[in-house]
């Protein structure tokens, strides 16, 4: 990703600070341990209704899919990431009808020449975002989605007060109730299943959390296959938190967005929050501690059967490559950006934030 390094944070990124084509970074040698992946793929069934506060959610089988990840914690790999496979769905009656199976990806690390290594146990707890969306404008229509996400962070602030520690964010579920209309309407709420790690060995420390509210910019325009155009300072968010010595934990749109519709264009904010974690220990220090940079990658997606859709990812190789440099995955960003080819097959841009430890 070229040798060129913010001077606000160690990130290592291309010339001109652009995200460009995927490319091998060019690194100094790196003295710290390799990062060895582990990569498991596993169906998610969506569980009939059950009953979350006073609603009923459709949601993920927790008891179903977390045997398969805590059997490699006691492997002693770290779970990095459990990320849905985008564009996959079985399902019949609807996206989250009792019928649901998504395909979904555990993504793990571990340190094998590390002298001593920390075990975890994981434990996932179930919250909930509400979106709610407002209609404005006559000739152009403008729409607003704001999203309430106060019940997620006081369930991250229950969870790393005694020692555990964010690992991942995935939306899993969705709220059962009746379609209706206004001009401003709450909209239904998403589940969410919230990673966390606890040590077992009961010494670990309290961690804080800096949470950054990032807006990404879309705009389209012409055409009946506008392509996206994407605005994000990406590298600079990353640099300025690893220059106050954080790490990245994990990068999650909470479906909070304004868009704006006018003849042949549109535009379009949506927001980002970006968890950003260091030890309570070191809550004034602003020693960096981690340098990161950002790998671009496509992933295809394309139509199979009738109403099949089928997605392949190919990251693994890109990730154990990393990992023999010793960058350990800090999350999996899915942009608005897509590609077409032909008329069955599109390739939407992700990109793969990185992280190691600064080694002198």
């Amino acid at each position: 990703m070229g040798n060129s390094s913010s001077s606000s944070g160690q990130v290592l990124a291309p010339p001109g600070q652009q995200i460009q084509a995927p490319q091998n970074p060019q690194e100094p040698p790196y003295y710290g341990p390799n990062a060895l992946y582990q990569f498991i793929n596993t169906q998610v069934t969506m569980t009939t209704p059950i009953n979350f506060t006073t609603t009923q959610m459709v949601t993920s089988n927790v008891d179903a899919y977390y045997p398969v990840l805590a059997q490699q914690m006691d492997q002693g790999f770290r779970l990095l990431t459990f990320y849905h496979i985008p564009g996959e769905v079985t399902r019949s009656g609807g996206l989250f009808s009792q019928s649901v199976n998504m395909p979904f990806q555990a993504i793990f690390c571990r340190y094998p020449q590390a002298p001593y290594q920390e075990r975890y146990q994981l434990r996932v707890e179930k919250s909930v975002i509400q979106p709610q969306m407002i209609w404005t404008g006559i000739i152009s229509s403008q729409s607003q989605v704001h999203t309430d996400t106060s019940h997620l962070f006081q369930t991250i602030a229950n969870n790393t007060q005694n020692g555990g520690r964010l690992v991942c964010i995935e939306l899993t579920g969705q709220e059962v109730m009746k379609t209706s209309f206004s001009m401003q309407r709450r909209m239904p709420m998403k589940g969410v299943d919230l990673f966390f790690e606890f040590p077992m060995s009961g010494r670990g420390e309290n961690y804080i959390y800096n949470i950054v509210n990032a807006p990404i910019h879309v705009s389209y325009s012409g055409g009946l296959r506008p392509t996206p155009v994407v605005q994000c300072d990406w590298l600079g968010i990353l640099a300025q938190n690893l220059g106050q010595g954080y790490r990245l934990v994990e990068i999650f749109m909470d479906e909070t967005e304004t868009t704006q519709q006018g003849f042949l264009t549109a535009t379009c904010q949506q927001n980002s929050q970006w968890f950003f974690e260091k030890p309570a220990s070191r809550a004034h220090d602003p020693t960096p501690m981690y340098q990161g940079t950002v790998v671009p990658h496509e992933i295809k997606i394309s139509q199979s059967g009738l109403n099949g859709v089928r997605s392949t990812t190919n990251w693994e190789a890109v990730m154990q490559d990393m990992g023999n440099r010793g960058w350990e995955l800090a999350c999996i960003l899915e942009t608005p950006e897509i590609r077409y080819s032909g008329m069955a097959t599109v390739y939407q841009k992700c990109l793969l934030f990185f992280q190691r430890p600064l080694y002198p």
